[in-house]
């Protein structure tokens, strides 16, 4: 997938309020487990690195990192 098409896909998954504006509380960065990617919507598998995403109201969320990488491109600052 190019850059354009996944940051397209971000915005229009933040627009449509699938996933959060807000950033996040915390990140683990680690192998992928096989959980799907909030973004892509395809397995993280364990030759993928896995964002988890712990989001200021403790829900987690995870990411394939380039997925992540798009999304926190375009979540405003949390200022703190």
């Amino acid at each position: 997938m190019s850059e354009t098409d996944l940051n397209d896909m971000v915005r229009q998954k933040i627009l449509a309020g699938i996933i959060p504006e807000e950033q996040c509380r915390m990140t683990w960065y680690g192998p992928g487990r096989g959980a799907v990617c909030v973004v892509c919507e395809q397995a993280i598998v364990d030759n993928d690195i896995e964002v988890e995403c712990i989001l200021p109201g403790g829900n987690s969320i995870v990411f394939h990192r380039p997925c992540y990488d798009a999304w926190a491109q375009m979540a405003p600052s949390s200022g703190a």
